[in-house]
């Protein structure tokens, strides 16, 4: 077993909650780490921060703007009471690849949301066995409708950070709720959807970029592969619970 596993054993089985647990402002000029910066620093995704932070386990911060960042002494404080190597330097968090930037798709997929969740609901028929069954009608547009918004961010700035991290966030809450493989199933089907309405919008003349249609496709593999990532951080934490996925 890796250190990484080991770190989150030592949480799953922790009890109560970190002494400091409700978020508080973070006071200037204290030296401050975003959740990916966190992330590096004690060896975990990004999606077992934003967890831990969220069940009261790792202290936590947020800005005068709402954001939630995390204090480099505490974290190695935090790690130092739990045995856990205490890193000498921080390095800065790994990079996204930059995707073209595609506001004219960007456009079109938001404004088709609702055509998105068409398509997953045709994609499903009583004669054909599905391995999950179909969510209820209004979950399915409220899920459609964020992540046509979410990929069309990405395609917007040409940064699939946010893309991946929220993927990543999904992934690891549905494993914690024994859904992890559903969640992949749901986002599987949107993107299929998704790449389905991007095809006419560009047969219909509403979108000319050159570089469109790949760059969805990227973007869309920034999705599945944050979702992965944040259902094995899941197992990870919680074996039991998510391994029954």
């Amino acid at each position: 077993m890796d250190a990484t596993n080991d770190l989150a054993q030592m949480i799953r089985h922790q009890k109560g909650r970190w002494s400091g647990a409700r978020e508080r402002r973070l006071e200037p000029g204290r030296r401050s780490l975003t959740a990916s910066e966190a992330a590096a620093v004690i060896g975990v995704s990004v999606a077992t921060i934003r967890g831990w932070a969220d069940q009261g386990q790792l202290p936590a911060h947020r800005t005068v703007g709402g954001h939630r960042r995390f204090e480099l002494e505490e974290l190695k404080g935090w790690l130092a009471e739990r045995g856990a190597p205490v890193p000498s330097r921080v390095r800065p968090a790994r990079s996204h690849p930059e995707l073209p930037r595609c506001p004219e798709l960007a456009r079109a997929l938001d404004a088709r949301a609702e055509a998105v969740a068409d398509r997953v609901l045709a994609g499903y028929a009583e004669e054909v066995p599905t391995t999950h069954p179909r969510p209820p009608l209004h979950e399915l547009r409220r899920t459609a409708a964020r992540f046509a918004r979410v990929v069309a961010g990405a395609l917007e700035s040409g940064d699939p950070s946010s893309l991946t991290g929220r993927a990543e966030l999904v992934g690891y809450r549905g494993g914690l709720q024994g859904d992890g493989e559903a969640v992949l199933v749901e986002q599987t089907r949107l993107a299929v959807a998704l790449v389905r309405e991007a095809e006419e919008a560009v047969r219909e003349g509403d979108v000319v970029e050159e570089h469109a249609l790949p760059a969805l496709q990227s973007a869309i593999e920034h999705a599945q592969v944050g979702a992965a990532r944040g259902l094995s951080a899941a197992m990870a934490a919680d074996p039991g619970r998510a391994g029954s996925a």
